[in-house]
């Protein structure tokens, strides 16, 4: 039998640094044999910031990032929207230093797929993750990036690695932030990929925890939320945003080499002055995850989400960007909002 722990997103404010905090030495995890998480922010040398609305408060310094217990964990993804924030080199910059510490990363470079492989008392792991495209995402003129969104050669290569591997795991960056219901099209996708032979679609990057279902004997959990993360150091953060939020959960699984054996949601609670996920007992939340779970699907449901939660947090960053660089941020909006954001919004 192998445990492996997955955590969502993992984002090192600045705030850290100011603090002289180490998240990842403080940080208690299930035990297990392996360990994964996304690794959100990107920590640059000297770099130029790749896009104008890059926060400063999302990186800390290089020579302190070094100085971290990051080997807590195994593996990162690097497939996310914040991967490109400075560009390759600043992607290379962390991979340098996760290649330091033999901590592997996946998600990134300039594969069609940039995998994680690994085997663990003989039983053999394949994950993949992808963002979905956005203005991060790789071209003939960017060959290099993150590993990006297109269902059909994902499915493809699922159906591929299930020849060669005990599991295949799906790690994706997608659902709407802020949004505890997941996108009924993401359900969609989600089940095709079991369907293909996934073992496991692990979910992240919505800040909050999203439904987690059994289909066809592979275990889908859409979104984990935030692990170690400081919500009120993000971008159009306003005090009065769900509480839920602040909930995470470590998704520990546990294998033999045909199924999943077992798995167990561990959850957390962010803690302000701590600036860290603490574990609670899941009695705490438990009527929360009735709740989300059976929202699973329920298109209207998530569209009404949209309304209550979304809006509200891009209208404040889109004020915050403004005042910051009135032009950029009107040429970025219109350059990146697209019909189908609109209707997302205030269709019924």
């Amino acid at each position: 039998m192998v445990r492996i722990n997955f955590v969502g997103d993992v984002a090192l404010f600045n705030v850290f640094e100011e603090k002289g905090i180490d998240p990842f030495k403080e940080v208690i995890l299930p035990d297990s044999d392996y360990n994964i998480g996304n690794f959100e922010f990107i920590i640059p040398k000297n770099r130029e910031k790749y896009f104008f609305d890059v926060s400063n408060n999302y990186k800390i310094g290089y020579k302190y990032f070094k100085q971290l217990n990051l080997d807590i964990f195994s593996a990162f993804s690097l497939a996310n929207n914040h991967c490109m924030d400075y560009g390759v080199d600043g992607a290379n910059d962390v991979i340098a230093v996760l290649n330091e510490k033999g901590i592997a990363n996946f998600g990134f470079g300039s594969k069609e797929f940039n995998l994680l492989k690994f085997t663990i008392q003989g039983i053999s792991f394949a994950v993949l993750s992808f963002v979905k495209q956005g203005r991060w995402s790789r071209s003939n003129q960017q060959p290099i990036g993150p590993d990006s969104y297109k269902v059909g050669n994902i499915i493809s290569e699922i159906k591929g690695l299930k020849q060669s591997h005990h599991h295949v795991i799906v790690f994706p960056h997608w659902g709407t932030e802020l949004v505890d219901v997941p996108d009924p099209k993401d359900v969609i996708i989600a089940r095709s990929f079991v369907d293909a032979g996934a073992t496991a679609v692990i979910g992240h990057h919505p800040h909050i925890i999203q439904g987690i279902e059994i289909y066809n004997n592979g275990l889908i959990a859409y979104s984990l939320g935030s692990f170690i993360y400081v919500p009120e150091k993000e971008s159009g953060f306003k005090s009065n945003q769900d509480k839920n939020r602040n909930y995470s959960i470590c998704l520990n699984v546990s294998f033999d080499k045909g199924k999943i054996l077992a798995f167990e949601d561990h959850s957390y609670l962010y803690n302000m002055k701590q600036l860290m996920p603490m574990p609670v007992k899941k009695e705490i939340i438990s009527d929360y995850l009735k709740t989300i779970n059976a929202s699973i699907g329920d298109e209207s449901l998530y569209k009404k989400r949209i309304r209550e939660v979304l809006l509200k947090r891009e209208i404040i960053a889109f004020f915050e960007r403004f005042k910051e660089s009135p032009f950029k941020t009107i040429k970025h909006y219109f350059g990146y909002i697209k019909i189908g954001h609109l209707k997302k919004i205030l269709l019924k």
